[in-house]
């Protein structure tokens, strides 16, 4: 399964009518549509700089917890069933979790059709990604917030430059014996970092890079860095990412990107595209992590999912999604389904 072309038909459904139509009938029919978002540590290797793990006070008091091996099988047979995609990390570092690959087969086992991972991959090594590819893990995801090394270690903090790039050696070198194995680079741009995608094929392009998303700053929480207006390169904006959409296009690399930087500063950080469908976030996006999962009402330890939307009544308020205005199920910030998915 392609993730990214299940993306690109989400784009190109105008209606949100339509959208939750279908996802109404994929609940009904008790099938796949959830992309669950497993956190399986709170904790991190980082203390990038607009990360909330820079803020000591909030990480003492919530970024706490690990999910212990015997928490998989429960887990998978609570929710796997319904899920599209796993992505394995989300606001925390997951290879401090030492049963990354377990968690891969486990998945694999309930028939998950698409598995990432998503880190700063600074704790990884030649083996510990040969074990992951091989397990059965679709896509690796490494964060990073510059192109040069002054910029990276500087954002990053405690990151290494470096290994970073011995990482990326040794992902293209496990894609010739697995060439499915797919590498995706997220890049989080603010005014400071984001002229630094000029030079990103000149240190990048030895590498076998699948897929690029450049994703604008956002808030996430009290930050070190706080510079989050991106006025001062809205108009650089337009043709610097032109020139990363032409790149990508010679070397077949999918793009996700937001084809605008504007926003109102003063209500919201999410951009305005027209490529919007962050409203499906509380429908589709199943968040899950040692202190939380899904909605407060929900405990995988106790009981499935199927039998939660029963609870709730789930599937007739998807299909009363149906005829409500878009407007009125805009109650998230976030830029998540709002980016141009160019797949080449």
């Amino acid at each position: 399964m392609d993730i990214y072309k299940i993306l690109k038909f989400n784009q190109s459904i105008k209606s949100h009518r339509v959208k939750f139509f279908g996802l109404w009938l994929l609940s009904l029919l008790d099938k796949r549509y959830l992309s669950i978002q497993l956190d399986p540590v709170l904790a991190c290797n980082l203390r990038c700089k607009m990360c909330y793990f820079t803020d000591d006070e909030y990480v003492r008091q919530n970024m706490k917890g690990i999910l212990k091996e015997d928490d998989l099988e429960p887990l998978a047979k609570s929710v796997f069933k319904n899920a599209l995609k796993l992505q394995i990390g989300c606001g925390a570092e997951p290879t401090l979790f030492k049963h990354n690959v377990e968690l891969i087969n486990i998945a694999r086992k309930y028939g998950v059709p698409y598995i990432s991972m998503i880190t700063n991959g600074n704790l990884l090594d030649e083996k510990g990604i040969q074990d992951l590819s091989r397990a059965g893990l679709n896509e690796i995801v490494l964060s990073k917030h510059g192109v040069h090394k002054d910029t990276y270690e500087n954002l990053m903090d405690k990151g290494n430059y470096e290994k970073f790039h011995e990482i990326l050696k040794f992902i293209t070198e496990e894609k010739k014996h697995n060439p499915k194995f797919r590498l995706r680079i997220n890049y989080t741009f603010n005014k400071d970092n984001f002229h630094e995608l000029k030079d990103f094929f000149k240190f990048y392009d030895q590498y076998e890079i699948d897929v690029i998303q450049l994703r604008p700053i956002d808030k996430i929480g009290e930050t070190t860095y706080n510079e989050f207006s991106l006025k001062n390169i809205e108009e650089d904006y337009i043709a610097v990412s032109r020139n990363m959409k032409e790149e990508a296009e010679k070397r077949k690399i999918t793009l996700l990107y937001p084809k605008s930087i504007t926003r109102d500063e003063n209500q919201s950080l999410k951009v305005k595209t027209g490529n919007d469908s962050s409203y499906l976030i509380p429908y589709t996006y199943f968040y899950v992590s040692p202190k939380f999962s899904w909605k407060e009402d929900f405990d995988w330890r106790t009981e499935d999912f199927s039998a939660w939307k029963k609870r709730n009544k789930w599937n007739r308020e998807l299909l009363k999604n149906t005829l409500r205005s878009k407007e009125s199920l805009y109650d998230t910030n976030r830029n998540m389904l709002n980016y141009s998915v160019d797949i080449n």
